[in-house]
């Protein structure tokens, strides 16, 4: 019986690593949460900081700089923040957000639909 339930935790845990990772390099199951334009990039030591010019239907997000840190994770036609451009086309993830002007939210995750010329 003891032999089982640790065979059984074993797998679990096994199984939980691999959904982990699996998750890791792609976007949330979800739709988006804002989605527009990168309207400027600016670069720092441990961060991307991204002027995001919104869609219509994302006003929530009038005026935010998204930060990217090394975790936030990028794909689509960039593979990494800093090969984001002013100009490219983004989708954005996000988690929790400060009710501030402009909002402040967490990224979880960046999708670049096109690099700009």
């Amino acid at each position: 019986m003891m032999r089982r339930s640790a065979a059984l935790v074993v797998a679990v845990v096994a199984c939980g690593g691999v959904l982990s990772a699996c998750g890791s390099g792609s976007t949330p199951e979800r739709e988006a949460d804002a989605v527009g334009t990168a309207a400027s990039v600016g670069l720092e030591e441990s961060a991307v900081r991204v002027s995001f010019a919104h869609d219509a239907g994302y006003e929530y997000f009038d005026g935010t700089v998204f930060v990217l840190h090394d975790g936030v994770t990028v794909v689509g036609a960039a593979s990494a923040a800093s090969d984001i451009t002013a100009g490219d086309r983004l989708r954005v993830w996000t988690g929790a957000c400060a009710e501030s002007f402009p909002v402040q939210c967490e990224v979880e995750a960046v999708e670049v639909l096109d690099l700009s010329p």
